[in-house]
């Protein structure tokens, strides 16, 4: 009994020696990243007119659905949506729609290889290569071709890390470990339409 007890032992040590060895090697990659992001990650804004108005807007369909909600008893419907839609169209004065995240686009937006490359400009080469950055449209509109055009863009890194514990259910089995993903940013604000290039 007490071999089977020593070698339990052994197994658990060994066990969290390998976690937290595993875990000191990443915090090296890590503390690296996150560097990098609080020096690059946030939004980047193209066009600091069209952020300005969107954000009015934004906020004068929100504070009409507070509105709404404290004047009436009912649920909003999709009619009174339509409403709201013809009082505060969410158009930009150059009359095109503008998108963000919570309104649908019916396809992917891709950021465009110039706009791209304006924001690897800024990060730089080298650092751009060490960890390369998700950039996501946050604002955008589409122009008579049917291209995106970026008005604000936000760039985060994302990292994948191991979380060890006691994981899964009957169905699919039970395991010491499960993959996950974060993502790491920073709380920069950065104009590029000030920057030449």
């Amino acid at each position: 009994m007490k071999f089977i007890g020593i070698i339990l032992l052994l197994l658990t040590s060994i066990f969290l020696i390998a976690c937290s060895a595993n875990q000191a090697s990443n915090k090296i990659n890590n503390s690296e990243l996150e560097n990098l992001a609080s020096k690059y990650g946030g939004g980047y804004i193209f066009n600091k007119k069209f952020v300005d108005e969107i954000d009015r807007r934004e906020k004068e369909r929100s504070d009409y659905m507070d509105d709404f909600f404290k004047n009436n008893k009912r649920n909003f419907k999709r009619d009174d949506l339509a409403i709201m839609d013809k009082k505060l169209p969410q158009i930009l004065s150059n009359g095109k729609p503008y998108y963000t995240p919570s309104r649908a686009y019916e396809k992917k937006p891709e950021l465009s290889k110039q706009d791209r490359q304006k924001i690897i400009n800024y990060i730089g080469t080298e650092n751009y290569n060490k960890f390369k950055p998700t950039m996501l449209p946050s604002y955008f509109y589409v122009d008579d071709n049917d291209n995106v055009v970026a008005i604000a863009v936000s760039v985060y890194y994302a990292v994948g890390y191991t979380k060890y514990g006691l994981f899964g259910d009957e169905g699919r089995g039970f395991s010491l470990s499960r993959k996950d993903i974060k993502d790491i940013s920073g709380d920069n604000k950065i104009y590029l339409e000030k920057i030449k290039e």
